[in-house]
C-alpha cells in the first residue's frame, strides 16, 4: 500500500508501531493508518480484522482527532462489491466452528459467535461499518492484493472530502 500513499503524497511515519501515512493539507495534515480490532477471537476460530482510517487534524500521527472517514466508505458500489467477495472467500475457508468453545456459551453468544461463520450475503451499503476479517497469511494476502486496486480511487475521495 505503501506505493499507492505516496504517489498521492502521503509519506510514511516510520516512528510508528502501525502503518500510518500523513500528508499536509494546509495548516493540518491528512493521516491514514491502519487499525487492527482490540478484540479478536480468542478461539482462533474466526480471526481477527482491521480497517484503515483516514483523518485530517493537527497532528501527522495515528488517531488524530478530526473529521474522517474508513475505507470503505469512500468506495462506490463495485469497490463494496469487490471487498464483499474477499470478505466471503475468508468466511469459506473458516474450519467448523470449535465444539469445546460452543460448548461454553448460552443460547444469544453462542449464535453471535456462529454469524461470524456466515456469508455477507447482502450489498454492503455506503455508511456500512466494514473491518477487512482475516484469519491468517492467505487472507492478509488476499487483501494487499485487493486494497492496492481500490486505494487510488479512495485517495481521490479522501482529497476532495478532506484536503
Amino acid at each position: 500500500m505503501g506505493p499507492g500513499f505516496a504517489a498521492a503524497g502521503f509519506e510514511s511515519r516510520s516512528a510508528s508501531a502501525a502503518a500510518v501515512w500523513q500528508r499536509p493539507a494546509g495548516q493540518e495534515f491528512v493521516v491514514a493508518w491502519a487499525q487492527a480490532t482490540r478484540s479478536p477471537d480468542a478461539s482462533g476460530w474466526y480471526g481477527s480484522r482491521f480497517i484503515i482510517e483516514f483523518r485530517r487534524g493537527a497532528q501527522p500521527r495515528a488517531g488524530v482527532l478530526g473529521p474522517g472517514f474508513r475505507f470503505c466508505q469512500l468506495l462506490d458500489d463495485e469497490g463494496r462489491e469487490q471487498v464483499r467477495a474477499v470478505q466471503n472467500a475468508v468466511i469459506r475457508r473458516l474450519p467448523p466452528a470449535p465444539a469445546r468453545v460452543l460448548r461454553t456459551l448460552d443460547d444469544r453468544p453462542r449464535e453471535e459467535y456462529l454469524a461470524q461463520g456466515r456469508l455477507v450475503t447482502a450489498a454492503y451499503r455506503p455508511d456500512q461499518d466494514i473491518w477487512f476479517r482475516y484469519r491468517d497469511e492467505h487472507d492478509l494476502d488476499a487483501w494487499f492484493r485487493l486494497l492496492p486496486v481500490l486505494l487510488p480511487g479512495v485517495l481521490d475521495a479522501v482529497k476532495l472530502r478532506l484536503g
